[in-house]
């Protein structure tokens, strides 16, 4: 800004402070203004973000989260961290499955039960711990999910029996696959809709790492110690992460403490909450109203004294809503070719380049790669989008108390470019095949496999964020309702990955994958098309149940 005329440098108007504020309080006088054509895309977003600016120093409004930027760097690098745990438990586990079905004495088909317990427990648990988080908070949640992980890792690491070792990688399953869906859900409760995208796409990044280092973690413990070594390795991380969360990280569940303001439960209370308090306390002397305002909307908040049983139908009725119905296919339709590309890996590469268990584990980095750098930028896109859209429209953007998106066009801002990362994914799907078949050099399926790992996993994000948009009240909820979709559909996928590589060969099994996935990128503009009119129905229903139950109340 220029601080002796109040206006953004590079601009040639005469705008006054006074005149500036007026524009900018209004987007439509901002569209239509005079502000030069060369300016007319920069210049005017800036504009809106200055009205944001403004709004959040006047403090006319409530902050949407009062949460200090370290603390939410604090809590977004822990919640990316957290989602490592789920990754990780499930694929530094296969490359000791060879060496467990001779430890065993069972066939690998049968030591291959302890991956489908796992990944069937992994679509299950998150419907129960997604409710449950929603109503209780995340604290309570992540302490009850992570103390079961360590349990079932200290036990995993102990056993020595086949039928011990169904039970407790579903009981490890059960712990870890909750992290994913809490991160999003976390990134909702501090972030606007302005900025969530990009808050998420660093939660989907940690996945995306945990992706590239298990693998080769694995085969490095499996190779120089033991398969026990894998488990002990788990807790041993899972206890620290634990060390550090449960004095530090604060409770974030919008539904117990609001936009933080208001104290969570006695016993979910962090050092944080406590310095908090006692800020407030000092500042507040002599701030009866201030102090009534808080009690009021302590009040105002669901209950969170009574113990909370989880309702797993909940995610369910989210599934067949008809814009979700659409949306969570898709996804989990990229989802499923994201593991019909690795789970084959290890066999693949082994037979084309005759590469041993630390190798293959290597080979997965450039994917991973590539899917962190497609998700963050995949989220950065999407937040520039929002306020593109909302200034072309004229939707004021309100980064400090967040937005209204009940008449805003959601669907188009997340959706509207997905096509084009979509058909690029398909297209690397199809020619992975025939790389593969051709047998060329390694670098050519590491090119393909860092290019589609970064537009898959940016088509995924970009749905990921519409459908926490969609659903901003639960967002572990409609989370783990995702979950399961893809979890189910990717359980189908990697099931029949082999039988069709060995029936069609490596170029058309492939080919057939991507072509299935370009077929289906349509549905993102049916989504894009009728979606706001779905939403509306839903939005309709509901306020119309609610007044219902207030009529029956009377």
């Amino acid at each position: 800004m220029d601080p002796q005329n109040h206006r953004p440098f590079g601009m040639s108007v005469e705008l006054t402070r006074t005149e500036l504020l007026e524009k900018i309080s209004n987007c439509t006088a901002i569209r239509n203004s005079n502000v030069p054509t060369k300016y007319s895309s920069n210049v005017k977003l800036s504009l809106l973000w200055y009205f944001s600016f403004e709004e959040s120093v006047n403090g006319s409004e409530v902050a949407y989260t009062v949460f200090s930027h370290r603390v939410k760097i604090f809590i977004i690098i822990m919640s990316a961290t957290s989602s490592l745990f789920s990754p990780v438990s499930s694929l530094i586990y296969l490359p000791a499955l060879d060496v467990l079905a001779d430890f065993y004495h069972v066939s690998i088909g049968r030591i291959n039960l302890s991956v489908t317990t796992y990944m069937i427990l992994q679509g299950l648990a998150p419907m129960f711990f997604g409710d449950m988080a929603d109503q209780m908070g995340r604290r309570p949640v992540y302490l009850l999910t992570f103390g079961i992980y360590l349990v079932a890792n200290i036990a995993l690491a102990l056993q020595s029996n086949y039928a011990a070792l169904l039970v407790l990688r579903a009981l490890q399953s059960t712990g870890s696959s909750g992290t994913i869906a809490l991160g999003n859900a976390v990134m909702a409760d501090i972030a606007t809709p302005a900025e969530r995208s990009g808050y998420i796409s660093y939660v989907q990044a940690g996945m995306m790492i945990g992706v590239a280092i298990a693998p080769t973690i694995g085969g490095l413990l499996t190779q120089f110690l033991s398969w026990r070594a894998l488990f002990w390795f788990l807790a041993i991380a899972g206890g620290v992460y634990l060390a550090i969360y449960i004095p530090f990280l604060p409770e974030t569940c919008r539904k117990v403490v609001g936009n933080g303001s208001i104290p969570p439960q006695g016993w979910n209370r962090t050092f944080w909450n406590v310095a908090e308090g006692r800020r407030n306390k000092k500042m507040g002397q002599g701030d009866t109203a201030g102090e009534l305002e808080r009690q009021r909307r302590k009040h105002e908040l669901a209950p969170r004294g009574h113990i909370v049983i989880p309702n797993p139908l909940k995610a369910l009725r989210i599934i067949v809503e008809k814009d979700v119905a659409l949306i969570m296919f898709f996804t989990s339709l990229m989802v499923a070719g994201f593991y019909m590309i690795m789970v084959p890996i290890p066999s693949t590469f082994e037979d084309v380049y005759n590469f041993n268990q630390l190798q293959v584990g290597l080979c997965y980095i450039p994917f991973s790669v590539g899917s962190a750098i497609g998700t963050i930028a995949a989220g950065k896109f999407l937040d520039w989008n929002f306020r593109r859209v909302a200034l072309k429209i004229g939707h004021p953007l309100h980064l400090r108390r967040g937005d209204d998106l009940r008449h805003f066009p959601v669907e188009k801002v997340r959706l509207q470019v997905l096509w084009l990362p979509a058909l690029i994914g398909g297209a690397c799907m199809i020619s992975w095949g025939w790389v593969l078949a051709a047998r060329t050099s390694l670098a050519a399926p590491l090119v393909i496999l860092f290019i589609g790992g970064g537009t898959i996993s940016g088509t995924m994000a970009m749905q990921q964020a519409l459908l926490i948009d969609l659903y901003p009240q639960s967002p572990a909820t409609v989370s783990a309702a995702l979950n399961v979709c893809r979890c189910l559909l990717s359980a189908a996928g990697t099931s029949v990955i082999q039988y069709m590589i060995d029936a069609m060969g490596l170029g058309w099994c492939y080919t057939f994958v991507g072509l299935v996935l370009i077929a289906f990128t349509p549905l993102s503009a049916v989504v894009v098309k009728w979606g706001p009119k779905w939403r509306e129905e839903r939005f309709l229903r509901v306020e119309r149940k609610k007044q219902e139950k207030a009529n029956e109340g009377k």
